[in-house]
């Protein structure tokens, strides 16, 4: 009885270890697939972060670019105002009409007419120019609001 004593307990420990390996290799098997899910999670949030930090490099690119065509554009414009204010007559000053040679000292009307409006349209650059450089909108901003 002894050896049969034996050979049940021997197969009962190669049952129970089978059974422990079999167990820990659906373990190893499952632990290896939750690895494999994590490494593939974290690669894909890798490349959306990569993909993230690309689009806002790209947009941080297009707004400098954009940016310096405005101030091209800016200075392009600021340099034709003051070419134009440097080719703009240098008639008299608004109020000095006596600047013809006729005999009776006026000044005709079209010359007259002409000086106004060089004057006016100087004037109306300068205003907008200098509105450009405060921020406001063609100079009424503040004065709307501080009358």
């Amino acid at each position: 009885m002894s050896s049969a004593l034996l050979v049940n307990c021997a197969v009962s420990t190669i049952t129970e270890v089978e059974g422990a390996l079999a167990s820990q290799r659906m373990s190893d098997a499952a632990e290896a697939i939750r690895r494999q899910e994590e490494e593939a999670h974290k690669a894909e949030i890798a490349r959306i972060a990569a993909k993230q930090e690309e689009h806002e490099k790209q947009e941080r690119q297009k707004r400098l670019e954009q940016d310096c065509l405005d101030i091209e554009a800016a200075e392009r414009q600021l340099e034709m105002r003051k070419q134009a204010l440097r080719d703009a007559p240098k008639g008299p000053h608004i109020g000095d009409y006596d600047n013809d040679d006729d005999d009776d000292g006026s000044v005709s009307a079209s010359a007259g007419h002409q000086v106004r409006h060089i004057s006016i349209h100087s004037f109306y650059s300068l205003l907008t120019i200098m509105s450009d450089i405060s921020g406001n909108y063609k100079g009424q901003d503040d004065e709307a609001s501080a009358g």
